[in-house]
């Protein structure tokens, strides 16, 4: 009896020994296997390798400028979009971020919101890094966890930054230290400083827009001209420009895109269209879109009269919001479900769109565009299936940017939209891959309906 009991807590030694020994090792290092550049295009459409959800210039080195992605944490540039790379937060508990902004005085000062913009998810409110993205620490003393859709830091006091959330405004006069709410409620989608202003705010929430002449101290809502429909709102965004500073800018999903401008730094609106029949905000003139999530505005900055409008397609007024022309289409030229545009500060003739296909330039006046997404990692996948006879041939399905399959170093994207369908390889074959979805296989590299094969039930098995 005695000598079974030895073996059994000899076993349980051993046991305990393996696993201590197992769990002391270090982690397994792991490293991208990618889309890290921009896939080859194979589909019928516009392709594109994960979404960016805002960009903003940095003010002290004029080819720098950084993206936030929905998924992906923060990534900056130094060659005005050419290539990308990661700025320290892939060790975030969560890596959604909303907005970004640069200190003008000091640049290794960097002021992160997180959130999920275009679904408006909450996320930790503000995060600060002091050198450059190397490391960052939560700033969200008296904010909380909050979705801010954008930060404002004061032109004259780098002390004083606001920050719109999904549940009113928030200041801090002392650089991130503690905040403190100076608008209560409101679900607000944009916020810019009023060009050339130490002191003038706009805001908007869904339905709603806001103006502060004491840098968000203090807030008045505006409503002399700012007609908003019955079926509200449904999402504001907001331009103005250097080139005029008493113009102001609203655009609405309403009423496919209604647009209102005022020339007396926003004490007044006027409405310039209303238009349902066209839709500056669709798929296309007349099909309706897909409401908040995909939607924003910029007004040139040479220029107040020039306005563009990026939702599924970019429009483009010339006349101050009168009258609009398409520019793309949402299947070609630039990547569909855009979600900011904007004009670069000194390099005026490049104009970005971000979107759920990343960053994408145009270099003249937004009629034809090319990618600028290289090095952007932020893709979302759903599902991913390796072959099981050759290792390097790999097929995910993402958001908003299809079928993507590597084959050895390079990725393909193989069709577009969101792919969400499970996937599974054959044993057979090293690039037949099954969809569950809708019952076909097919080489990753061909056609969707290439074989059609039965899905049978758990009984049949």
């Amino acid at each position: 009896m005695g000598t079974e009991i030895m073996k059994a807590l000899y076993k349980l030694f051993l046991v305990f020994f393996i696993c201590g020994n197992v769990f002391a090792q270090p982690a397994t290092s792991w490293s991208s296997s990618g889309p890290i550049n921009f896939p080859i295009n194979t589909s019928g459409q516009i392709n594109g390798i994960g979404r960016a959800t805002q960009i903003k210039f940095d003010p002290l080195s004029v080819n720098r400028m950084y993206v936030t992605s929905a998924s992906g944490g923060l990534w900056r540039s130094n060659d005005t979009g050419a290539t990308w790379q990661n700025v320290g937060t892939d060790y975030f508990p969560k890596m959604g971020c909303a907005s970004i902004c640069i200190d003008h005085t000091n640049n290794n000062n960097l002021y992160l919101g997180s959130g999920d913009p275009n679904y408006y998810n909450t996320d930790y409110g503000v995060w600060k890094s002091t050198n450059g993205g190397t490391t960052w620490a939560l700033s969200n003393t008296g904010m909380g966890n909050r979705l801010v859709v954008e930060l404002i830091m004061s032109p004259v006091n780098n002390q004083n930054i606001l920050a719109a959330t999904e549940n009113g405004i928030y200041k801090t006069t002392n650089a991130g230290a503690s905040w403190s709410v100076v608008k209560t409620g409101g679900d607000f989608k944009a916020m810019v400083l009023k060009p050339n202003s130490a002191d003038t705010v706009y805001a908007v929430t869904s339905s709603q827009f806001w103006r502060s002449v004491d840098f968000g101290t203090t807030w008045q809502q505006i409503t002399n001209g700012v007609f908003v429909p019955s079926s509200n709102g449904q999402g504001m965004r907001l331009a103005v420009s250097k080139a005029n500073a008493s113009v102001v800018y609203i655009s609405m999903i309403a009423n496919e895109g209604l647009t209102l401008r005022s020339t007396n730094f926003g004490t007044s609106f006027t409405t310039v269209y209303n238009n349902s029949t066209q839709s500056l905000v669709g798929y296309d003139a007349v099909t309706p879109g897909q409401g908040d999530y995909n939607f924003g505005m910029t007004a040139d900055q040479n220029n107040a009269n020039v306005v563009y409008i990026a939702a599924h397609c970019v429009w483009k007024s010339t006349n101050g919001g009168i009258a609009w022309t398409k520019l793309t289409d949402w299947y070609n030229k630039c990547h569909t479900d855009m979600h900011g545009i904007q004009q670069h500060p000194q390099y005026t003739n490049m104009l970005f769109d971000v979107n759920d296909g990343g960053v994408f330039l145009s270099r003249n006046g937004g009629i034809n565009w090319e990618q600028r997404s290289n090095g952007l990692e932020a893709t979302e996948i759903y599902h991913a299936a390796q072959s099981k006879l050759q290792r390097n041939i790999v097929s995910i399905g993402t958001q908003d940017n299809g079928e993507l399959f590597l084959n050895s170093t390079t990725w393909f994207t193989n069709r577009g939209g969101d792919w969400g369908s499970k996937m599974l390889f054959s044993y057979n074959s090293a690039n037949t891959v099954y969809y569950y979805e809708n019952g076909n296989r097919r080489p990753v590299s061909g056609s969707e309906t290439s074989y059609r094969f039965t899905i049978y039930s758990k009984q049949q098995y």
